[in-house]
């Protein structure tokens, strides 16, 4: 059986598979820009506060819940 990876697209839910920048793996965020294969992921804190905007390859991430447009 093949195995469909879902794609990740603006306001998903994703989390880090490894550090980027100062942020540790298993850091979670929203995608806020899809630019391909590179996405802009807002990490936030337990206030809504925007901490940092990152651009991260698709393949650093993983995807924990989808939300459409």
């Amino acid at each position: 059986m093949a195995t469909v990876k879902q794609s990740i697209g603006e306001v998903d839910v994703v989390s880090f598979n490894e550090a980027i920048g100062k942020w540790p793996a298993g850091t979670r965020g929203a995608v806020v820009i899809d630019y391909g294969e590179d996405k802009m992921v807002e990490i936030a804190n337990e206030r809504g506060e925007m901490l940092d905007l990152p651009i991260v390859h698709v393949d650093k991430l993983e995807l924990i819940s989808k939300h459409p447009i």
